[in-house]
């Protein structure tokens, strides 16, 4: 048992020594803890390649564009199909990932004056009228629209001034309407009761007779309306057909006659 025991802690100080060895830069060291306290270098015989590195720890299997596209950077450090090398490629690689992307001077993004005048003139045809008339347009009628706003509220201040005097003109209004109506009420009472004073005077009053005698008054009432307003319809045409003859008797007098009636006769 002690034999093992012995064996088993000499293997593990050789497999430390050898940690030692290759990984920390001092010498033999008896001590353990003293040499992991060191710190660790490469030896010179090993060449570190960083690419390499980075490759082993892409475990998602993507390509390196793909890749590149996940991290939001340029897909291609440089060239690879013809049309990277176009203006239009270079202006979307400008607009997504910004300047630093894109590898040349930015002014290329920006277009010529023969394409300013080219789209310049395809405005003006796609556009018609162009956008500058439109705003004018719009702008005129907003100042429409608001000068008509302004006039209707000065028109409501105008009328809010003689409102008191319209509020007192309706209900002098309504006062006379209303006592219109209690007058007509007035007499329509008056008319009721000289019809029970002749009916008791006759001899009796009774349901029929008092429905009846009502019915009589009532008409003999719209028959003294309807002929009260043949007579104004007929005094109005009469005045009118005295107008109408009068201004033709003087129409028709003649001017030399009135010339000659007034010289004194020899």
């Amino acid at each position: 048992m002690a034999l093992k025991v012995i064996l088993y802690n000499v293997s593990l100080k050789l497999r430390f020594k050898k940690i030692g060895v290759r990984c920390y830069c001092t010498g033999k060291s008896d001590n353990i803890l003293e040499s992991a306290e060191e710190k660790p270098r490469y030896s010179e015989d090993e060449i570190i390649d960083t690419f390499e590195i980075e490759k082993k720890r892409n475990k998602s299997r993507l390509s390196e564009e793909h890749r590149n596209i996940l991290f939001d950077q340029k897909p291609y450090d440089r060239p690879i199909e013809p049309f990277h090398n176009t203006v239009k490629y270079k202006k979307r690689i400008l607009g997504r990932y910004g300047m630093h992307a894109l590898g040349v001077p930015a002014g290329l993004a920006w277009p010529t004056p023969e394409q300013v005048e080219d789209s310049k003139e395809y405005e003006s045809l796609l556009y018609s009228p162009d956008i500058q008339d439109r705003l004018r347009k719009i702008i005129e009628e907003k100042k429409e629209k608001e000068e008509a706003i302004i006039a209707r509220q000065n028109q409501i201040a105008a009328k809010m001034v003689n409102m008191q005097k319209l509020i007192a003109e309706v209900q002098e209004k309504i006062a006379q309407k209303k006592q219109k109506e209690l007058k007509a009420q007035l007499r329509k009472e008056e008319k009721i009761q000289e019809i029970r004073r002749s009916l008791i005077a006759k001899g009796g009053i009774t349901k029929e007779k008092f429905k009846e005698a009502l019915t009589v008054t009532e008409k003999d009432e719209k028959k003294q309306k309807k002929e009260l307003k043949k007579a104004k319809i007929l005094e109005k045409q009469m005045r009118l057909i005295a107008k109408w003859t009068k201004a033709q008797t003087e129409k028709n007098v003649d001017p030399n006659d009135e010339d000659s009636s007034a010289k004194p006769k020899k």
